[in-house]
């Protein structure tokens, strides 16, 4: 029987090794509890959450693992990927013996395929030839799937200067890739703390808010928004529809510097 599936999206929370870790002002580990309790309340079945990058804002172990610790609540298989602020090598100590960074991921009739991004020591993103190579060969073996791609960094423009230089520097190559296969229904990413959701050669291109600090959209210099956390629910449906929402917190004063030039 053909079903749909539930994937809880997580993004960006930037933990620290400290309860009192902040990002512009705002205590990161308190917004996280916030959406964990959200994600709880409101999704009362979740087949699978994805955290796709910038977990840790100072990359240590200990930030993996408060996160890890974080989202327990959450019952639900759980798959990561780094962002320019993490460590490939403390999230796989911090996830060792778990499957937390298997790329390959298999719902029904759908197949998840997330990819590592980062560029060491580089704000922005690029997608090495072995993420292109994973990427086509999974495209290739599961030609019978409805396709749902993630990585951390934006691979569309979002029409704001400074946040698209540090975007996917290849992202034609990426393109040119997937331009190739009718199955591929949504690229999802976080990396730019906002909500977008665009149409591209009929594939839709997805971002999704931090569960901390957001950045004002279509600013042409660095901005901070006054929007509240958030977390993305989409729902995969048989047919290849995917439905998709944002949950946002509001009504909670939090404190953000909004002095700030950058992160």
């Amino acid at each position: 029987m053909h079903k749909a599936f539930t994937l809880v999206q997580i993004t960006d929370p930037h933990l620290h090794a400290t309860s009192d870790g902040t990002l512009l002002g705002m205590n990161t580990e308190n917004s996280l509890r916030l959406i964990v309790d959200r994600v709880v309340n409101e999704v009362p079945e979740v087949d699978l959450v994805i955290a796709t990058g910038d977990i840790a804002q100072d990359s240590s172990v200990q930030a993996y693992r408060n996160f890890l610790e974080l989202i327990r609540p959450i019952s639900a298989p759980m798959r990561w990927i780094p962002g320019n602020h993490d460590s490939r090598e403390n999230m796989a100590t911090a996830g060792k013996d778990l499957q937390h960074a298997e790329p390959v991921y298999e719902l029904g009739d759908w197949v998840i395929i997330l990819l590592d991004s980062i560029v060491p020591g580089r704000v922005y993103g690029n997608l090495d030839p072995d993420q292109l190579e994973l990427l086509q060969k999974t495209l290739d073996k599961y030609q019978d799937r409805h396709v749902l791609i993630g990585f951390h960094h934006h691979p569309v423009p979002m029409k704001s200067r400074w946040i698209d230089q540090i975007g996917v520097r290849n992202r034609e190559s990426f393109q040119a890739l997937v331009n190739h296969y009718d199955n591929i229904r949504a690229v999802v990413c976080g990396h730019v703390h906002q909500d977008s959701d665009q149409v591209i050669n009929g594939i839709r291109y997805i971002s999704t808010p931090s569960t901390c600090v957001q950045f004002l959209p279509k600013s042409q210099d660095f901005g901070i928004d006054s929007l509240g956390p958030a977390y993305r629910t989409l729902t995969l449906h048989p047919d290849g529809q995917l439905d998709t929402t944002i949950s946002r917190i509001d009504g909670v004063d939090f404190e953000i510097d909004y002095s700030q030039k950058g992160y």
